[in-house]
């Protein structure tokens, strides 16, 4: 509730939000529809034809944020483009889905030189007390 507004607010560009839970997916999809953001969202249950319209107009800046379920990872690991801030609502359920999902934000290096962005890369995770034995996954 807090995090969601000030994201709305900030204007900026090519931010993939990891969602773990489809759950918490539908409820972040349904306050962005209520807030009027332009968004893209990339599930498991998306056709194949909506998830590379939506990932296309992602990475040519047309939709300004992407939301990802974990679960879409898990079963097809899609290449993201373009992503410049990644945002985790919640931590991977799988440790190696954190390295997975960080890497993307080196993939913007390795494309087109002529390409500038008005902002640096970064990364915000976003978890609880409860989420330890995940945490714990991640770091060690």
């Amino acid at each position: 509730e807090k995090i969601l507004p000030e994201l709305s607010k900030l204007k900026q560009k090519h931010t993939l939000v990891y969602i773990p839970s489809y759950f918490e997916f539908c409820s972040v999809r349904n306050l962005l529809l209520k807030e009027g953001v332009n968004f893209v969202s990339v599930t498991e249950y998306a056709r194949v034809t909506e998830i590379s319209r939506g990932r296309s107009r992602f990475q040519q800046g047309r939709k300004r944020i992407m939301l990802y379920t974990g679960r879409c990872h898990f079963f097809k690991r899609h290449k993201i483009l373009g992503a410049r801030h990644l945002i985790f609502f919640g931590l991977p359920e799988h440790g190696e889905f954190y390295p997975d999902m960080v890497n993307v934000l080196d993939e913007v290096g390795k494309q087109k030189e002529g390409c500038s962005f008005e902002s640096p890369i970064s990364c915000l995770s976003l978890f609880t007390r409860y989420e330890a034995h995940c945490l714990e996954r991640i770091v060690g």
